[in-house]
């Protein structure tokens, strides 16, 4: 026995340590409008974000020992959140089969990507996803009851491929309103695991440097892509996310679920201004879509405290499909208004499931908030 702690524990928390230094200067050096409310959300997030990587990494990130878990709330939202949507999570391994079982619940869209390890940057350059599917793919029951096994080999009954270089599993939830729904239910083992061993010094370093290696990785996202929305100044554009994955020009825009449109931009105001995003229905029939505005760290804005974000069901259309809704400071006094706070600058992301791959970018337009108060837009 030894009284003091072995030199690579000591190492990587030293570096786990350093790693929230550097990802602090990283926030600091983001050009943004400076809003109070942005700096605080900023330091939070970087505490948010060390925990988050923790829990991922740490706690859960061990594929003999798999753990499915909510990865995203309220207080924990990764790169672009939805706060429409359910995350869950899970470290696994191509050289292990896995049996996912549960309830479907009552969402019209619950999707599974497999993808490449985003913790240690060991995947072949510019992989992400490798595989991806939804449950209404598989069979269930009358009751919405289902098994679905992961592996690499095929297996009888309801099964999806585990291709080389997986790491991991994400579930999407999508909940148009939660108000009227019913969350699924699910569980994932591992098939025929073993008890897990007891931790070593060596394997909890390696795990504290792979979460560090996340943390950077997370903050490089976010910094990469606010700097990069600039480009896409008060409008909304964006492509269907097979085509995003495929392009694979940023690395966690590969790990985006291909059965999705995604269209973003960044809106920037002055006093007494608004942004009118009309959000036009595509030719295709969809399950769900939802626009939500996000501070420059890429969390969503705290929608527990006013009304951040809508969707297809909670949103007010227009007679013809669309719908209209207004980013501002103060209620205009119209439907669909999303409160922005102190905040006259910002990043939106807005959402598409099972639409298709033909859909219209948004028609956007800033103009006075008077206007907008006497209907004139």
């Amino acid at each position: 026995m030894s009284s003091s702690p072995p030199v690579v524990l000591v190492d990587a928390f030293d570096h786990w340590l350093e790693t929230q230094r550097k990802v602090l200067g990283m926030i600091c050096g983001v050009e943004h409008a400076g809003n109070e409310t942005d700096w605080a959300e900023g330091f939070r997030t970087v505490t948010r974000m060390s925990s988050l990587a923790l829990e991922h990494v740490v706690e859960k990130g061990d594929p003999a020992h798999p753990v499915l878990f909510s990865s995203q709330n309220p207080w924990s939202k990764l790169i672009g959140d939805n706060p429409d949507t359910n995350y869950y999570f899970c470290t696994i391994d191509a050289q292990y089969d896995y049996r996912v079982w549960g309830n479907k619940g009552t969402a019209p869209y619950v999707g599974l990507t497999l993808g490449t390890d985003i913790f240690r940057g060991t995947a072949p350059k510019g992989m992400g996803t490798t595989n991806q599917g939804f449950l209404d793919q598989f069979e269930a029951d009358e009751a919405g009851n289902f098994e679905l096994i992961l592996s690499a080999t095929e297996k009888p009954g309801n099964w999806m491929k585990i291709e080389p270089h997986t790491k991991h599993v994400a579930f999407r939830e999508t909940l148009p309103d939660r108000r009227n729904a019913r969350s699924a239910e699910l569980h994932l083992e591992r098939i025929g695991g073993e008890k897990p061993p007891e931790l070593t010094p060596e394997v909890l370093a390696e795990r504290l440097d792979a979460a560090a290696n996340h943390l950077v990785w997370i903050f490089t996202a976010v910094a990469g892509s606010w700097s990069t929305s600039q480009k896409n100044m008060n409008v909304v554009v964006g492509a269907h996310g097979s085509t995003v994955v495929k392009e694979a020009k940023r690395d966690a825009s590969t790990h985006s679920a291909t059965d999705m449109y995604y269209q973003s931009g960044h809106w920037k105001l002055e006093e007494g201004q608004a942004w009118v995003v009309k959000i036009l229905p595509p030719p295709n029939d969809y399950a769900y879509f939802g626009f939500v505005i996000t501070n420059p760290w890429l969390e969503s804005h705290d929608y527990f405290r006013a009304t951040t974000h809508l969707t297809n069901e909670t949103g007010t259309k227009n007679p013809d499909g669309s719908m209209t809704i207004v980013v501002a400071q103060e209620d205009p006094g119209v439907p669909n208004w999303l409160d922005c706070g102190s905040r006259l600058e910002g990043f939106a992301i807005l959402r598409w499931t099972l639409a298709g791959d033909q859909v219209p970018d948004p028609e956007c337009q800033v103009v006075p908030l008077s206007q907008v108060k006497a209907g004139g837009f």
